[in-house]
């Protein structure tokens, strides 16, 4: 009996459990802005690179890996009533700056970065951007 119930309450757990999933992704289509402190203040076009991300899901610690440089992310599932299942990530410091949005059968991926419009310095303004991808499950 002590053990049935041992193993009753194991279940959940089990259910709950999330096997890290492993992504690359290649860029396909990018715009951004970037912020021209120098000839007044005002943001202009930039043209963002072809780029390859790589990206860990594993729920708090998942993370993303762009440019050589890797972010922590919390990665959560949620499943859109007429689109299917997405996975939505943001920075693990919860901070409003990289939000990104999977789409698992289609393996495509938005990659918005909005630093640069949410610092109050105007003198230290990043890149706001916004990447697709196509990504492949390895």
């Amino acid at each position: 009996m002590k053990k049935l119930l041992w193993l009753i309450m194991l279940i959940p757990a089990i259910l709950e459990g999330q096997v890290a999933e492993f992504w690359t992704c290649q860029s396909t289509n990018s715009a951004g802005f970037n912020r021209n402190t120098e000839e007044g203040y005002r943001w202009e076009n930039i043209r963002i690179p072809t780029t390859e991300l790589t990206l860990k899901i594993d729920g708090a610690n998942s993370h993303l890996t762009l440019n050589s440089k890797d972010t922590s992310l919390i990665c959560e599932e949620y499943v859109n009533e007429t689109s299917g299942k997405f996975i939505s990530c943001i920075r693990s410091s919860e901070l409003a700056y990289d939000f990104l949005v999977l789409n698992p059968t289609s393996g495509q991926a938005a990659l918005s970065q909005l630093g640069g419009s949410i610092t109050p310095n105007t003198f230290y303004r990043e890149l706001v951007t916004t990447q697709i991808f196509e990504c492949e499950n390895i």
